[in-house]
């Protein structure tokens, strides 16, 4: 049973990890895409760990503590976010929000992926319990 608890924490970190880096590579293309000058992935990378990490704080505070619903956090979170493509790329508000866009579509689609390889794995380990 240990053994499959660490394969899931596992499985969690290398998917933050999957996730912040498939949001480092489009918050840069989507920067570039803007036409933001001076974007480079290294500062797309720490953009996507920062905003990422206060998303979900910002989420998690505003459901749990202060009782005004994740939707609301997440807003917040994602305010924030803007703030900060907006200060580490210095650029424009609507130069950020195109970046965002992008980043914000393309994360999307990668937690879709990251569900489905959940869910087929899920599948693979009930169909072992059968045998």
């Amino acid at each position: 049973m240990e053994l499959v608890g660490f394969a899931l924490i596992l499985f969690v970190v290398g998917s933050i990890v999957a996730m912040t880096l498939v949001s480092a590579l489009f918050i840069w293309i989507g920067a570039k895409f803007a036409g933001i000058k001076g974007a480079t992935l290294w500062k797309s990378f720490k953009v996507a760990l920062i905003s990422s990490f206060l998303v979900w704080a910002a989420t998690g505070l505003g459901s749990f503590l202060f009782g005004i619903g994740a939707v609301l956090g997440w807003i917040i979170g994602t305010l924030i976010t803007l703030w900060i493509i907006k200060s580490f790329f210095k650029t424009t508000w609507g130069k950020a929000l195109l970046t965002w866009i992008l980043q914000a579509i393309a994360q999307f689609l990668a937690l879709g992926l990251i569900a489905v390889i959940a869910a087929a794995l899920g599948m693979g380990a009930a169909g072992l319990l059968l045998f």
